[in-house]
């Protein structure tokens, strides 16, 4: 239940809130009434559902409880079905996180689920055509491709690609699959495209991936800095909360980003830097907060390591040298270091700006370093808070679907390695040793090392950088599976099999959002067509394969009591999870290590972390300009990045009318001085190019963007920005950079 004393939306009057929200364009909707306290409406309509306003809400018969698809915020809502066919959302107003709001890509989530393009049948190509065929003889070409490739290349010879959008239990049996019965270490997935260098800099600094807050920081903190962070278009009902923070007063607040995002308006202090020169500005600030003794030396003596390293660095960059490298004023850097410094509770909050950086690791790194320099962590309203990008990434990270073992385990750590295999009855010397980068498993096809590409829930071929070569490896893997909601994607078009998968509302299992908390989401409706969940396909896979005593399961909650015992003991443990807790709490924060624990707000209080000597790192980081400089030829910085209506590469919104219209097509953001120059105004068609490809779209010219910087979102297939963006990675988190690809610029 909702404490009106303590909510940030009830400290001002609700529609007051939303009118605000609107003024810098967040697009939130909330439930005017609270029909449903406590428990959820899962069977028949009661009378707390008739509440419910408007006409379509009157048809319902059933609420489901749910949680939203969208992003990592895990918003709380109900979905309404009449007769079985979904109708409706609504914000659960007794959801913690988002208190009833919702988002306007959330308010048309039953319009994916029977949408036109819904996958409804297997396909096999056969003829150079793919064809309808059942289940059965789907399923058994996949074993037998699978098979076949593993007995005479061994397991080294599949590799899959995932997402982060699948339930928890899907990752779980699909590590089991791909690790632990088939012995693979290419196993991947998108969120290496969004979060790996969260991941990476989280481990370094901390020894254990996942983030230190609480949601709730950002309604009792005293300074925020969004760095590379636009919640207007990824995370609106943060957006929202921040705004609900600011609306109070009391709280300094600053955006860093090349581009200017719809709350730099807002800013006390807005710095428009230069693209990949975050290192800079944060060594530049670590000065200013060491020579002005604005740090906590005894917590810095008690809780890290190397400290002399960093301060022997950042004395190199004083904000002089740092205003030269990153393109602002020496003293807003002062302003906002001492301003950081001085604060009671300081918190950064970052997501794609930071982590789509050919030096994302070490961006995250540095803004840690603040954290740990200055006491900032594991305190109400403080600490270095990565956001999430997609609904489940955390579920890929901790289920063992990505970089690491069940429960964040090491794969060089001997024992990890037996815990896991004891747990699954198999030896240890079957686990992989490591794991593979998608990068490098794109590299591995095209070196013919890979005989079985299963992409699931994923569309690489709009998504991943340099598409020419993400085109050439779908083309000539021998064996291309796709496995998606929606039919036709693109990565489908050279698929040699596809297998039509339950999505969203067609299935239960729980996500965990980004702040670490567990929700369920209960089925609301029965899968479109022939379609089955992913977890009944990876599963009915495995035992196809031989492994039928690996994968007993008949529901997502009995392979959910298996994997949450593998988290006993470990950062993520959620052994205290049921899903009739999640249902009946709200949702529960890991660690939960039993049935009576209430969940944990935030991490690091006690200042010990999950290093062999308990003491957080620190790291002296020298500042690297990005891989690719614009030059005579390709003028123009490029960045990539969301809108607020879209979603990823448009196979769910794009499907939408209602949000096509507001965002049909494609478009780059042009500086006026720059549109000036090449005789450009807004609604030409023009193009952009590089050595790697080209795109034509329409000019916004728009000051948003500075001069010789251009924006692109990423969404659109056929307008693909991903044409333009190169091979650059970063050396720790192999995750490639969007933000600073060299471009030219001229009228179509």
């Amino acid at each position: 239940m909702i404490d009106k004393d303590k909510d940030h939306i009830f400290r001002m009057e609700r529609r007051n809130f939303l009118k605000v929200c609107a003024g810098v364009g967040l697009g939130l909707t909330a439930a005017t009434t609270l029909p449903f306290a406590g428990r959820a409406v899962t069977g028949t309509r009661s009378a707390s559902a008739t509440a419910m306003d408007g006409p379509v809400d009157q048809l319902v018969d059933r609420w489901t409880y749910s949680t939203c698809q969208f992003c990592a915020t895990g918003c709380g809502l109900y979905i309404g079905t009449h007769g079985g066919k979904p109708l409706v959302v609504r914000g659960n107003p007794n959801y913690p996180v988002n208190q009833g709001l919702l988002c306007q890509k959330a308010i048309h989530q039953t319009d994916v689920l029977r949408v036109a393009g819904r996958a409804t049948t297997p396909l096999l190509r056969r003829n150079g055509r793919l064809e309808e065929v059942g289940w059965e003889p789907a399923l058994a070409e996949v074993a037998t491709r699978i098979r076949d490739a593993v007995d005479r290349r061994g397991p080294a010879s599949v590799a899959i690609y995932n997402t982060g959008q699948m339930l928890q239990e899907e990752y779980y049996v699909l590590g089991k699959l791909a690790r632990g019965a088939l012995g693979t270490p290419h196993l991947d997935g998108s969120p290496r495209l969004c979060m790996a260098s969260a991941i990476v800099g989280y481990i370094r600094s901390f020894g254990s991936d996942g983030p230190p807050n609480a949601i709730e920081d950002f309604d009792d903190t005293d300074f925020v800095m969004l760095i590379g962070a636009n919640l207007h278009a990824a995370h609106p009902v943060l957006g929202g909360r921040l705004m609900a923070r600011l609306q109070r007063g009391g709280c300094k607040f600053v955006v860093v980003d090349p581009r200017a995002i719809q709350f730099s308006r807002l800013a006390d202090h807005y710095l428009p830097i230069r693209p990949g020169s975050d290192v800079a500005l944060l060594n530049g600030m670590q000065h200013v907060l060491l020579r002005d003794g604005l740090i906590d030396r005894s917590y810095i003596d008690a809780h890290t390591i190397d400290f002399d390293a960093v301060e022997a660095l950042v004395a190199e960059y004083p904000p002089e040298r740092a205003a030269q490298l990153c393109g602002v004023p020496a003293w807003q850097i002062e302003e906002v270091a001492r301003a950081f410094g001085k604060a009671q509770a300081a918190m950064s909050v970052w997501c794609m700006g930071i982590n789509q950086q050919a030096s994302g690791v070490a961006a995250v790194n540095q803004i840690c370093n603040l954290h740990l320099l200055t006491g900032h962590i594991g305190r109400p309203g403080a600490g270095p808070f990565s956001l999430t990008g997609q609904p489940s990434s955390m579920d890929f990270r901790q289920a063992g679907g990505g970089p690491s073992l069940v429960g964040y385990r090491r794969f060089d750590d001997d024992n990890h390695r037996r815990e896991v295999a004891d747990a699954w009855g198999i030896d240890p010397a079957r686990l992989p040793k490591g794991t593979t980068p998608a990068p490098q498993i794109w590299e591995a096809v095209l070196a013919g090392d890979i005989e079985v590409l299963w992409v699931i829930c994923s569309n690489p071929a709009v998504s991943f950088p340099d598409l020419g070569w993400t085109d050439e490896v779908l083309k000539r893997v021998p064996t291309l599976i796709v496995q998606d909601g929606y039919y036709p994607v693109e990565t489908a078009k050279h698929a040699d099999v596809f297998l039509p998968a339950a999505i969203w509302g067609e299935k239960t299992g729980t996500f965990t959002n980004l702040d670490r908390r567990v929700n369920l989401l209960r089925q609301a409706v029965e899968p479109i067509g022939a379609a089955r969940s992913d977890f009944d396909i990876v599963c009915e896979v495995g035992r196809r394969l031989g492994f039928e005593r690996m994968f007993p399961f008949q529901t997502t909650e009995e392979a959910f009591d298996e994997f949450k015992v593998l988290t006993g003991g470990r950062p993520c443990d959620m052994r205290g999870i049921t899903y009739e807790r999640l249902e009946r709490e709200g949702g529960l924060r890991w660690p939960v290590p039993d049935e009576l624990h209430p969940g944990t707000a935030r991490r690091y209080t006690d200042g010990r972390f999950h290093r062999p000597d308990g003491r957080a790192r620190l790291w002296a980081i020298a500042y690297e300009p990005p891989l690719e400089q614009p030059d005579a030829e390709h003028p123009f910085w490029l960045n990539t990045g969301r809108v607020q209506e879209h979603w990823h590469t448009l196979t769910k919104t794009g499907r939408i009318p209602e949000i096509m219209a507001r965002v049909p097509e494609a478009y780059v953001e042009v500086n006026p001085d720059d549109a000036d120059a090449l005789g450009i105004r807004s609604g030409q068609r023009v193009r952009v190019w590089n050595r790697r490809g080209e795109v034509e779209l329409i000019a916004r010219v728009t000051a948003r963007v500075a001069p010789g910087s251009l924006f692109i979102p990423f969404h659109f297939g056929e307008q693909a920005a991903n044409r333009l963006t190169g091979q650059f990675f970063d050396p720790f988190s192999r995750q490639p950079a969007f933000k600073h690809s060299a471009v030219a610029l001229e009228r179509a």
